[in-house]
């Protein structure tokens, strides 16, 4: 009895196994399934910014069970093909969108933050910021920027900006062209700008924005018109503005009611003592009867009668003593509580204080004062705001506005968007390239005259090599393209300054020369190298020079310089005009040149160097004719090379079969949210189904989604 009793009770249990396993579970999946789906984000990084209110999300999601659900931010996400790629349009608050994805199976096995992002909704960005006022009746500062030609306000308290006046707001009139200094004229309810290319002062209605000639060459007549206006300050008491000219070296003093021209203070007038050198901005310094003048030629502060206008030297190299000398001052405000000048010096980069009385100079902010935390990078503008025991400075590299303490001198962002943090920020980002193996990408800056990496993710930049890292050596003066030579564990970087392929460790950021006029000869020097590609199979680079209007081949050993396609090699047909950026497409043995002066694209046949039009200004015909390409990225997979267009800051798709163009992402497509400024460069990163974009008006690495074109920024 025993024993048949065990035999039916393994027979039981058999056949309860059977049925489980015919039930999908027992094998990690099923009943037996207790782990939900694991997802991850593509587009657009774990760490974006956008200027509107809803962003695409798209990613992968995978379980060993049936996935039923896909949410990013309470979204649910669409899908064709069972969640293995979804793509959710998430709405999105002012500031900080912490979104969480959450996956669901069909056990109800839920991951509530199975990826996560963070997507700022940002107000509308600072591009080059150069000037400010403070406007403390409404709780503002006045931001003027160069590139947007464009006059921000910026909420004391929050840091929130909002266009005040621009090409289009509240209208087209009077536009501005060079806006570079502002003074607040709160009694007339306006701002006052100077414009350097308009030469004129335009006012500028504190609530609406409205523009309105003040004085120009015609307003209200010729009678000393300006030549290169750049500070203005108010003289109310005299019912005045006073405009420093560059290019006059004077100050000019501008009726504020008529907008007429007298010269108060220049070379002839009242005498020749002292005279200017580069006057930059000026300041009124009322109760001693003056007006303050930074000036960059004469590395000096200058003090200007304001009855005479006969100059005398405040603050210089030599007054009254040596000690903290300025290198080239910039910008300049009052702080008379203080009994100090407060100076911007663009070498220094820093705020010094000078003593009213005596000119003394201190350093009150600078990279190591108090100490590195938000260093300033490019200064513009200084104005104080006393109540709150601070100063605003504009930097245009941040794009952001900076509060530095009156007493300590620490300095915080008080209006700005950096997608991370303010760590190396791009100054003149030149190309791309992708490294995905180390999840980052390569980019060159010529203004740091170094190679920044960019984690892929994050878009944290780190700096791997520039003139002290990791050491002095083969320094760069002009990095340009880029391209990475994983067999070697090294990116090669054409400089252009240098006439140079420079190896660079990619562990070390250690340089080398691996092709220069010396190196390993002379034969077929660089004139103006300017982007690069590997040819593996070859075992050699192809260089573009854009003097020589040909591709050069660089041997990946020696450095070798060939002469690979130019007017001569292997004939005349269809010449380079001015080539920028390469490609290879070798599936069709062949590159892919963009060439700036043709307008086109330019196919170069790998063996023979014979080139051909694989798109151009009637091939195959006029549609979305290229205008200014500089950059390409071959997107294989869709059977196209993706194209960055600076003139039409775009990005536009060229068939590799037939050379047709399309917009992928411009102005208008997909909408107008996170316009381009300025683009250069461009890479595709697959993986993630986005190709990134390097603009440097923006300063920014701005990611572009493949299927849909919408931009967001994922470095800046």
């Amino acid at each position: 009895m025993k024993k048949t009793s065990r035999v039916y009770t393994a027979c039981i249990f058999t056949l309860f196994s059977l049925l489980l396993t015919a039930c999908g579970g027992g094998d990690g999946s099923g009943v037996g399934d207790t782990t939900a789906p694991t997802a991850a984000v593509h587009f657009p990084a774990t760490v974006a910014l956008t200027q509107t209110d809803s962003v695409l999300v798209t990613g992968a999601a995978s379980d060993a069970s049936t996935i039923t659900r896909v949410t990013v931010g309470g979204v649910d996400a669409t899908t064709s093909n069972g969640f293995a790629n979804w793509r959710a349009v998430v709405p999105l608050t002012l500031g900080d969108n912490a979104l969480s994805v959450e996956t669901t199976d069909e056990f109800s096995n839920t991951d509530s933050a199975a990826a996560t992002l963070t997507v700022t909704f940002s107000d509308p960005l600072l591009v080059t910021p150069n000037a400010i006022v403070l406007d403390s009746a409404n709780g503002r500062a006045l931001v003027l920027d160069s590139e947007l030609d464009a006059l921000f306000a910026v909420d004391l308290t929050t840091g929130a900006r909002m266009i005040l006046s621009d090409p289009t707001t509240p209208n087209a009139a009077n536009p501005f062209i060079a806006p570079q200094d502002i003074v607040l004229d709160a009694a007339n309810n306006r701002a006052l700008v100077v414009d350097s290319s308009l030469d004129a002062v335009v006012a500028v209605d504190l609530m609406t924005g409205a523009r309105t000639m003040l004085s120009n060459a015609t307003t209200p007549d010729a009678i000393n018109s300006f030549g290169h206006p750049q500070g203005i300050a108010l003289d109310a008491t005299n019912n005045r503005v006073l405009v420093v000219d560059t290019s006059l070296d004077a100050v000019v003093a501008v009726d504020l009611m008529t907008g007429a021209r007298t010269i108060f203070s220049d070379a002839t007038t009242p005498d020749a003592v002292n005279p200017f050198g580069y006057p930059r901005r000026i300041v009124l310094d009322a109760a001693n009867g003056r007006a303050l003048i930074a000036d960059g030629g004469l590395g000096a502060m200058l003090a200007v009668n304001l009855t005479t206008g006969a100059r005398t030297i405040l603050s210089d190299a030599a007054t009254p003593d040596a000690a903290n000398p300025f290198g080239y001052p910039w910008a300049i405000t009052l702080d008379a509580t203080n009994n100090q000048a407060l100076v911007i010096d663009t070498n220094l980069g820093a705020v010094v204080a000078v003593n009213l009385m005596t000119g003394a100079r201190t350093i009150l902010s600078d990279g190591t004062t108090p100490d590195a935390v938000n260093s300033f990078n490019i200064l513009q503008d200084i104005v104080l705001d006393a109540t709150s025991g601070r100063a605003l400075v504009v930097d245009s590299r941040l794009d952001a506005v900076l509060a530095v303490d009156l007493t300590t001198g620490a300095r915080t962002i008080l209006s700005g968007a950096p997608t991370t943090d303010a760590a190396n920020p791009f100054r003149t980002p030149n190309a791309i390239t992708l490294d995905a193996t180390n999840n980052r990408a390569l980019v060159t800056d010529a203004g740091l005259d170094a190679v920044v990496t960019m984690d892929l993710r994050t878009g944290v930049r780190t700096l791997l090599s520039d003139d002290w890292m990791p050491d002095t050596t083969n320094r760069f003066s002009y990095p340009n393209g880029v391209a990475l030579d994983v067999a070697n564990g090294r990116a090669l970087v054409v400089d252009t300054s240098l006439d140079a392929v420079v190896a660079v460790d990619l562990a070390t950021g250690a340089r080398a020369i691996l092709s220069d006029a010396a190196t390993p000869d002379a034969t077929n020097s660089f004139i103006a190298p300017r982007s690069i590609l590997l040819d593996v199979a070859n075992n050699r680079a192809l260089v573009t020079d854009t003097s020589l209007n040909a591709v050069l081949a660089v041997d990946l050993t020696t450095g070798a310089r060939t002469i690979f396609s130019n007017t001569t090699t292997p004939d005349a047909v269809n010449p380079f005009s001015f080539p920028r950026d390469i490609a290879l497409d070798v599936a069709n043995d062949r590159a892919l040149v963009i060439d700036r002066g043709l307008g086109a694209v330019v196919a170069v046949d790998l063996t023979t160097g014979v080139r051909t039009i694989l798109s151009g200004p009637t091939t195959p015909n006029a549609v979305n004719p290229l205008s200014y390409p500089l950059g390409i990225a071959l997107d294989v997979a869709n059977n196209r090379a993706l194209v960055a267009d600076f003139r039409l800051d775009a990005v536009l798709a060229v068939d590799l079969t037939t050379g047709a163009r399309t917009i992928l992402s411009d102005a208008a497509t997909p909408d107008a949210a996170n316009l381009f400024g300025t683009v250069r460069d461009i890479v595709l990163d697959l993986a993630n189904g986005r190709v990134l974009v390097l603009d440097d008006s923006l300063n920014a690495v701005v990611a572009v989604e493949l299927t849909s074109g919408e931009r967001v920024i994922i470095s800046k």
